[in-house]
């Protein structure tokens, strides 16, 4: 990758004569994970003899600082212009790390590596998407709460506990990097009835992008209504919808932190949108961990066509990778029938609890990652988990990854 990154002022060093004209710096980034290798490979040009210089930094882990000092040489040029490589900034999209490499009056090669906070993540979800996501935490939570939801009291108590204090835009998971916070999970993971759980919700799939741009012209959407100019997602042309180019970006961006976590089963919903982001943030763990689709975990059934999926044999021959064998019915029985009617929240809440306590409490991995949909998980952390930190029980947002310690507590 190169692109323009600064304008700087010639530098001055025995022997090199310079045009004293600022010069513009392009930097070429290569990464390699992992660990991160981060070549910078800077030129410029100005009327001196060509300088080279090549810095490497090795990244095993994030936030780490590194400093690297190598030999720069020099060569002299027949063409009356020639390239110099001075200070330099190359940041690798991959790890965000800040590499400056500046060449010393001696002649040497210095590079200096650190962490850039500012990975203007932001940029992947509008401020539309964010806003219906804290709209929804309210509307959603006063439904349940009006449903009598919240205060349902069932045989096993299932009780979440975030396992980080630094949440984030888009994300808030453990990092494994984090020496306090692996050693207490490994600690509370030791009881049998305690899983470290790493969910996400799918990136922005095609109807996401429709309800967000009907939002964008003040146009309500009424999710209960069969009729498509109310309500776009009962439009036949949304059964099982991908994910948009912005929805790969950003399930893409995900893929270092999920790199990061050590789940040792993923399960997925066997919707295209889930299937597909879990592909893309988790494919570091493919072929090292099992993958199951699973019914369990998909979002609400009935009316939105949005909602409902695909043959699993033609969804097994698009992921073959992918173990289907838990789903029973080839055609999508359990959306057929409801009919013209959306799953009540009562309904979900009790599937989501069978979810959770038949299956997953019952898996033999300790921690496993969870790939499924917005409403889904927030039923779930609000209606079924006994969840106390509201950064977990909020609405999230597409792609966004949570991690949490959730232990099932015989009542």
């Amino acid at each position: 990758r190169c692109r323009r990154v600064a304008t700087v002022p010639p530098p001055q060093s025995p022997g090199l004569t310079t045009n004293n004209n600022n010069v513009d710096i392009d930097v070429m980034v290569i990464v390699m994970l992992p660990p991160r290798i981060i070549l910078g490979i800077t030129a410029a040009s100005v009327a001196a003899p060509r300088w080279t210089a090549i810095a490497l930094a090795f990244s095993p882990r994030p936030n780490a600082l590194h400093r690297i000092t190598g030999s720069a040489t020099s060569r002299p040029s027949a063409a009356a212009s020639a390239t110099f490589t001075s200070s330099s900034i190359a940041a690798a999209a991959a790890g965000n790390e800040i590499c400056e490499t500046a060449i010393t009056t001696q002649g040497t090669a210095e590079v200096l590596c650190t962490v850039s906070n500012d990975d203007n993540r932001s940029s992947l979800w509008s401020d539309v998407a964010i806003n219906a996501a804290r709209q929804f935490t309210i509307t959603q939570r006063k439904k349940l709460k009006e449903l009598g939801a919240l205060d349902v009291e069932r045989p096993v108590r299932i009780v979440g506990e975030p396992l980080t204090d630094d949440c984030g835009l888009g994300d808030c998971a453990i990092d494994q990097g984090d020496d306090d916070a692996t050693t207490s999970k490994e600690k509370r993971s030791s009881s049998s009835n305690t899983k470290t759980i790493h969910f996400q919700r799918h990136g922005q799939g095609y109807h996401n992008l429709i309800c967000d741009m009907w939002r964008e012209l003040d146009r309500p959407i009424d999710f209960d209504s069969p009729d498509p100019n109310l309500n776009p997602v009962v439009r036949p042309e949304f059964l099982d919808p991908p994910l948009t180019a912005l929805g790969m970006q950003q399930c893409t961006s995900q893929r270092r932190l999920c790199a990061t976590l050590s789940p040792q089963l993923v399960i997925v919903s066997p919707m295209l949108r889930c299937l597909q982001t879990a592909k893309l943030s988790f494919r570091d763990h493919v072929g090292k961990v099992p993958w199951v689709a699973h019914e369990g975990c998909r979002e609400e059934l009935g009316l939105l066509v949005g909602n409902k999926r695909r043959s699993v044999g033609e969804i097994r021959e698009d992921y073959p990778e992918i173990d289907f064998s838990d789903i029973k019915h080839d055609g999508d029985v359990l959306w057929e029938e409801y009919g013209e009617r959306r799953e009540t929240l009562l309904e979900k809440s009790e599937r989501i609890y069978e979810f959770l306590t038949e299956y997953v409490r019952h898996r033999p991995e300790d921690e496993i990652s969870i790939v499924c949909h917005s409403a889904y998980l927030f039923t779930l952390l609000n209606a079924v988990m006994d969840v106390d930190d509201e950064e977990l029980r909020s609405w999230f947002l597409t792609s966004e990854v949570r991690s949490l310690q959730m232990t099932f507590i015989e009542r």
